[in-house]
């Protein structure tokens, strides 16, 4: 417990002495491009959408394939399914690049 308090104390002590150094203000001779948080976070945005969407995909075809398994009487009702929900999921990701490609300039 000794410890753990130590280390907390070290961290806020660390983290104290440190807002006054962020705070401070750039010298003239540090010329630092500004940074594109729209752009940036864009990308981020776009990576997340991506991954969300491959994984629901392989999530939906999975299911899919199961049930295709379990009952195969069913395959036309499962396909039209598998095929509409996999419309729905990617056009999340077509959404994403849209917004995108409109707020980025």
């Amino acid at each position: 417990m000794k410890k753990a308090f130590a280390f907390f104390a070290f961290a806020l002590l660390l983290l104290g002495l440190a807002t006054p150094v962020l705070a401070a203000e750039s010298s003239p001779g540090n010329s630092s491009l500004p940074v594109n948080w729209v752009a940036l976070t864009a990308g981020f945005s776009m990576a997340i959408a991506s991954a969300a969407c491959g994984y629901a995909q392989a999530r939906a075809t999975a299911a899919a394939a199961e049930g295709l398994a379990r009952n195969p009487g069913a395959a036309p009702a499962i396909r039209f399914a598998l095929i509409l929900a996999l419309v729905l999921i990617e056009s999340m990701a077509l959404y994403t690049f849209a917004i995108i490609f409109i707020k980025v300039k």
